[in-house]
């Protein structure tokens, strides 16, 4: 009886931490998301026929100082190809160099942006957040390099 009581008191301050801790919902949320882009490596299309996609971000027209970027196949489109990511540091991305290509077709972009302002390496370690999951959908063509600039509207998220 008193195993059980002392782990359940273990488990409800566990969990009270995680919902007082952003640092520590982030970090879920990003193991999620590098969850999800491993799985998606085994699926799909062979990694030699995903585009290589560059680019530009931007918010009120200043370079986005630090965020991701993620390429979701639209299936409202019929797309069903490879997911694919990119890091965003000062304004750009590439795929190759910090991420996962893309397969050709309707996609789903959602971005995260972040200010690198106000750092504090628990809470906020890219800083306060510009905009979190903005979405646009785009065509990714079948060229093998491929080059998207967003300029993220606020009011259109």
């Amino acid at each position: 009886m008193f195993t059980y009581v002392k782990a359940k008191l273990h488990w409800s301050v566990t969990m009270r931490m995680f919902y007082d801790s952003p640092s520590l919902q982030r970090g879920a949320f990003v193991c999620a998301v590098l969850a999800t882009a491993v799985i998606g490596l085994g699926c799909g299309q062979k990694v030699s026929s995903l585009n290589h996609v560059t680019g530009r971000v931007t918010f009120k027209g200043t370079p986005v100082p630090a965020g991701v970027i993620q390429f979701t196949p639209d299936t409202s489109a019929g797309n069903s190809g490879a997911a694919g990511f990119a890091e965003i540091r000062d304004g750009e991305y590439d795929t190759t160099t910090s991420g996962r290509g893309v397969a050709a077709g309707a996609m789903i972009v959602t971005i995260d942006a972040y200010s690198m302002k106000n750092i504090n390496p628990d809470f906020l370690p890219n800083g306060e957040a510009l905009i979190v999951g903005y979405k646009e959908r785009v065509n990714v063509g079948t060229d093998s390099e491929t080059v998207l600039d967003f300029e993220i509207d606020p009011k259109r998220r």
